[in-house]
């Protein structure tokens, strides 16, 4: 292990702890350990098989890879994958195939991951017979990654050795853009995840998510006209990132549809909101704007602002014109609330501060994990 390796085990063994527990109030180095931490976790080459060389993954599938312009591709057509494919360098898959990933498989790219379909030729990438695979880890790309009309799904998270990611799809340092697109039946703790990335999204859909659907972690990008639906989490989480969501359609999420933490800013306009447990949250330090949004069923509250973590500062959460359920001024005693400290507005209103027990609403059942 070289000095560098050496410190960064150091770091995440020592100051990581001290920082995310909140010992220090030292928000700006608690993102710099934690990103140091992530690269450390987040290193292929520590991973069993991985330490085989690039070569190794494309001669022990020869069959299905051609090079253009120095870039591999997938060739078209229906490939079973029954072992890890890991590239050291950018990977291209062809429009109109279908990948099976074997349960204990998964891809790996160190590069940008181009998979363009169309909507007569979409790209499945998929388990093999409807099982769980382990996913996509995308790291390290010079280029940005784009992936439309692409149908990913029965990703589990892609844990293997020293490689423990949360995500069932995992674009890390990578930017990446994603377009008529799917994600679903994701087991993983996060169906997306997009780590120290620009990302944008447009006319994305994830659907029956066991966790949360998206996770940006200090991240930046848009989201539009994209519909979450059956989430057993979250359906967009943000952590210590920079966000437009615009004009969402968020159905039947049981934790919230808009959680917004560590400093995150996310600007929300129009969408559809139904049948969740929280519509938009704002806690630790972060500041949400939403508006025109229609807010319909909630089973918590409407909107929220409050304090998970006390090392971070108070959040604000700015609401205009709302609307909620069929009645534009309908007015119900959980369309929001506001932890004592903390802002939240509506149409430039604050609204009263109450007390907010909020460890209880982390052992209840919409916000458990």
């Amino acid at each position: 292990m070289n000095k560098k390796r050496k410190f960064r085990t150091l770091l995440s063994l020592t100051v990581l702890p001290i920082a995310v527990l909140g010992v220090f109030n030292f928000e700006a180095l608690r993102s710099f350990c934690t990103l140091n931490y992530l690269g450390l976790i987040k290193v292929p080459f520590l991973v069993g098989e991985l330490s085989e060389p690039p070569d190794y993954f494309t001669e022990k599938n020869a069959q299905i890879f051609e090079e253009e312009a120095g870039v591999l591709r997938i060739k078209k057509g229906v490939w079973n994958i029954d072992h890890p494919i890991i590239l050291d360098g950018s990977l291209t898959i062809s429009q109109g195939t279908t990948l099976n990933f074997a349960p204990n498989s998964y891809l790996i790219v160190r590069g940008a991951l181009t998979a363009l379909g169309s909507k007569l030729n979409p790209i499945k990438i998929q388990g093999q017979t409807g099982r769980l695979w382990k996913g996509i880890y995308v790291y390290g790309a010079e280029s940005p990654s784009q992936l439309e009309n692409v149908v990913i799904s029965d990703t589990n998270a892609l844990v293997d050795g020293y490689l423990k990611l949360s995500g069932g799809v995992t674009f890390y340092q990578s930017n990446v853009a994603i377009e008529n697109t799917v994600f679903y039946g994701s087991q993983a703790e996060d169906g997306l995840n997009i780590i120290s990335s620009e990302f944008s999204l447009k006319n994305t859909r994830f659907e029956n998510m066991r966790s949360d659907a998206l996770d940006s972690d200090f991240s930046q990008g848009a989201i539009k006209d994209s519909n979450f639906s059956s989430i057993g989490g979250d359906a967009i989480d943000f952590s210590g990132s920079k966000s437009w969501v615009e004009y969402p359609h968020i159905y039947n999420v049981r934790d919230k549809a808009i959680s917004a933490g560590e400093n995150s800013t996310v600007n929300v306009l129009g969408g559809y909101v139904k049948s969740v447990g929280v519509a938009a949250a704002s806690k630790d330090g972060s500041v949400v704007d939403i508006v025109d949004t229609r807010i319909e069923d909630v089973s918590l509250f409407g909107l929220m602002t409050y304090v998970k973590k006390p090392s971070y500062s108070y959040p604000t959460l700015n609401a205009y014109n709302l609307s909620w359920g069929e009645d534009v001024s309908k007015q119900a005693s959980n369309n929001w609330i506001r932890q004592a400290g903390t802002v939240l507005t509506i149409d430039g209103v604050n609204v009263p501060e109450k007390n907010l027990n909020v460890k209880a609403l982390y052992k209840g059942k919409v916000m458990s994990k």
